[in-house]
């Protein structure tokens, strides 16, 4: 899907029909008078969408909105296992709709049929929750594990779930194929040869921070040890083609000294992170620190060394997006108590977020310099709008056709001459990265 009809089409059938639908399947509306599964997903979600950290009366002013006329104790009792197990199944509804925006024609990311990135990050629950979602310390802790893979050229978002204890290549969010001639952008979790060996077989690339005590050799099979070769080298990038790992997979190993002072800083944090997790710290180790360090199946033809620089930048957007998700979308945070509301409003949160991005792909997508803090600020104020017009399928797509056209008007950044953002250098625009 990639019109604003489409998405208001899909929007109204995933919460109306398909929530209904649901809502008997999982048996969250048995007995239930005065709630629907469509009443209640629409609550929690245009409640989320307008406030994320909405109060328990404003739930219920909410309620109202989308015809469901209860208490706040009324609505309150709604929050159930029942509950949570209905908004999971709806989420993974929503999650099988495919919805992509037309990618750019300009600039580094169209010079790929695909950019794919992957990452995760952990919200924890109430430990009453730990039989669902496992945490990492011990068997009392719960928290789930949020992983994502976001392409970024079309802006196709997945989304999967798993206890925090599961390890980054064990989500699944590695898996599925991707098209020839697009690349896959993952943090050093998700380093596995054999995916990438898996990946050169039908023409996808990767592109990947060095794994410290990775092997490493040269074209002739002669072994690197990288901190003793790299202190060897003249001042400047290094570029070389290499073997990688056991495979002896064809790839190239691109490095850029860094700063003493950027060095020391990454030093310290690696001491500190030791330290914490009381393991030791190679030599080795200490020493990359004060190198940027990426391995890559692409050619030089197709990424020069100073393009690597941006590519690397360009995997920070997920991270943007987790902060998103957590800072405006309040996805880890709860007023809540009671745990079976806290599991409920983590998958109606993780809904809203996934509606709210479906409407920056149809709007503010296209412009690079997009900024989704600030068209999450404006989503809000129009989202208990959308809520009344949910209904009638033409006025709503009236209605987010002029959301859209606002949000494609105001979500921009402005430019940094200083440090710039990074969608300059995505057009190639800026000099020195």
């Amino acid at each position: 899907m990639t019109t604003i009809p489409e998405v208001a089409q899909a929007m109204q059938t995933l919460l109306t029909t398909t929530a209904e639908e649901v809502a008997r399947k999982t048996g969250f509306i048995q007995r239930q008078r005065k709630v629907s599964g469509a009443g209640f997903a629409q609550t929690l979600v245009f409640g989320f969408l307008s406030h994320p950290r909405s109060t328990r009366e404003e739930g219920r002013q909410t309620a109202a909105t989308v015809g469901m006329r209860l208490s706040t104790p009324g609505l309150d009792k709604r929050f159930t296992a029942k509950a949570a197990y209905f908004l999971d199944s709806l989420l993974q509804r929503a999650l099988a709709q495919v919805v992509e925006a037309v990618p750019g024609s300009e600039g580094l990311l169209a010079r790929f049929t695909g950019v794919y990135i992957a990452d995760s990050s952990v919200v924890k629950l109430p430990p009453e929750l730990a039989t669902v979602w496992r945490g990492n310390n011990h068997d009392e802790e719960a928290a789930v594990k949020v992983a994502v893979r976001w392409e970024m050229s079309r802006g196709g978002l997945g989304i999967w779930l798993r206890s925090a204890r599961q390890h980054d290549q064990q989500m699944g969010v590695g898996n599925g194929p991707r098209p020839p001639g697009s690349v896959r952008l993952n943090d050093l979790g998700f380093f596995n040869l054999e995916t990438f060996a898996h990946d050169l077989a039908h023409g996808v690339d990767f592109f990947t921070r060095y794994k410290t005590g990775t092997r490493l050799a040269l074209p002739d099979g002669t072994r690197l040890d990288l901190a003793r070769d790299l202190r060897q080298q003249p001042p400047g990038p290094v570029d070389v083609p290499i073997l990688l790992g056991a495979l002896h997979l064809p790839a190239r190993l691109i490095a850029w000294p860094v700063p003493q002072e950027v060095a020391d800083q990454r030093r310290a944090r690696l001491l500190a992170q030791a330290r914490h997790k009381q393991q030791p710290l190679s030599e080795t180790t200490l020493a990359l620190a004060a190198w940027t360090i990426y391995l890559t199946s692409l050619p030089p033809e197709r990424l020069p060394p100073r393009e690597a620089l941006i590519l690397g930048m360009t995997r920070w957007q997920v991270e943007c997006l987790f902060d998103l998700w957590k800072n405006s979308g309040a996805l880890d945070e709860s007023r809540s108590q009671d745990p079976h509301r806290v599991w409920c409003e983590f998958y109606a949160k993780l809904l809203a977020l996934l509606v709210q991005h479906w409407l920056f792909l149809v709007s503010c997508w296209r412009r690079l310099d997009r900024s989704f803090h600030r068209a999450a600020q404006l989503i809000r104020k129009q989202a208990l709008h959308l809520a009344l017009t949910l209904p009638d399928l033409p006025v709503f797509i009236q209605s987010l056709s002029a959301l859209a056209d606002s949000l494609l008007f105001t979500s921009g950044l402005s430019r940094r001459r200083n440090h710039p953002l990074t969608f300059p250098y995505w057009l190639l625009e800026v000099g020195d990265v």
